[in-house]
């Protein structure tokens, strides 16, 4: 029994680190995740600061963790798109104190060594070993964080705002890569939490016409996107979209993930177009109609995860109020994790997020 600090355990009694609630991965395998009541709350280190959990949103990676269909590094604490507040430093932690409000990037364990970390792109390190499934995240009341990756969440910016940097870093990174311009036409496959907030940067990126399209299982989703001035298209047959669309856009982006959308975005954009790949596919081997993109001379993009600069640039558009992400997220209690997931997998929510606090405090900006 743990009481005040102190473990009774066989009639002895031990001096013990404190504990918190905590949602983690305990085994390998389908499932094996679970509310612990009982997880050793993180100590503070070198380089390391403690940060008290407001929200932290869900990802497709958790459901994959929780079907073990992404690597994870078990007992490990889940959630990786995080927004608190520092509550202690570590020494060698440069300027940052307590009280600030923080969100943080995924890349800790970069080897620095490999070609990619060389070429700046820390982000695409195969050693990295991120919170949420490499170490400890933040499903949790408390989660310790390097504090090299942090970033300081500006005044008048909520916590409920802030907790969806990550995504929206991601779609940043994404359109650099693909150099979105002014007045260009742009398409966007797939309404979720990604292709939301990728036409709600295209609009802000200064596009003449951004058209989001999705299935009749995402009428809800387009309803949302177009009382956010998206122009919406329902895909209810495949071949008469291609028809509909074919050869209008300057890029095409796939939050998606599968041939269809693929052959779709290809089809839709102008000859020389730009497809940008955001999606990432549930098979290990898609479709697609090769040529069709070929014929076209098209530049095809991928992009993953996200890079330093996009999550400031992230902040500031939210600072800015030209861009608000709250719109998309619905909120739980870390207690109700499990309805949670589902409605994140039934598609019922866009950006579904949990929080160990009440959902009052999420709204605070400062």
């Amino acid at each position: 029994m743990f009481l005040n600090g102190i473990l009774f355990f066989g009639g002895a009694v031990f001096e013990n680190e404190e504990l918190m609630k905590a949602l983690v991965k305990k085994a390998k395998g389908v499932g094996n995740v679970e509310l612990d009541f009982n997880y050793p709350r993180p100590q503070v280190k070198p380089g390391w600061v403690l940060v008290e959990v407001y929200a932290c949103g869900i990802c497709g990676t958790d459901l994959h963790i929780l079907e073990d269909t992404h690597k994870n590094w078990p007992p490990v604490v889940l959630g990786h798109e995080y927004v608190g507040k520092i509550v202690e430093v570590g020494s060698d932690s440069g300027n940052w104190k307590v009280g600030d409000r923080v969100v943080c990037e995924q890349h800790h364990g970069a080897c620095l060594k490999c070609d990619a970390c060389r070429k700046g792109a820390v982000h695409l390190c195969s050693d990295k070993r991120s919170p949420g499934w490499g170490i400890d995240g933040a499903f949790a009341e408390y989660v310790l964080l390097p504090a090299y990756y942090l970033h300081k969440v500006p005044d008048g910016v909520s916590y409920q705002s802030a907790t969806v940097t990550e995504p929206t870093a991601i779609c940043i990174t994404g359109l650099d890569r693909v150099n979105l311009q002014s007045g260009e036409k742009v398409l966007v496959i797939g309404p979720g939490p990604i292709g939301i907030i990728s036409a709600m940067l295209a609009n802000l990126s200064g596009a003449s016409q951004v058209v989001i399209a999705g299935r009749k299982s995402s009428e809800s989703r387009l309803a949302l996107a177009k009382k956010l001035g998206i122009e919406t298209y329902l895909i209810s047959d495949w071949e008469q979209s291609t028809k509909d669309l074919a050869d209008s856009f300057d890029v095409a982006i796939d939050s998606a993930g599968n041939g269809e959308a693929f052959d779709l975005c290809s089809s839709s954009i102008k000859k020389m177009g730009r497809i940008l790949e955001l999606g990432i596919a549930s098979e290990k081997q898609i479709k697609m109609n090769m040529n069709s993109a070929m014929y076209k001379a098209a530049s095809i993009y991928f992009s993953m995860s996200s890079e330093y600069s996009s999550w400031e640039r992230a902040l500031n558009l939210m600072e800015s109020k030209k861009y608000d992400p709250a719109v998309l997220t619905q909120l739980f209690t870390l207690d109700d994790w499990e309805h949670a997931f589902s409605a994140v997998e039934k598609r019922a929510v866009i950006k579904g997020v949990i929080t160990p606090k009440n959902f009052e405090a999420l709204s605070l900006s400062k």
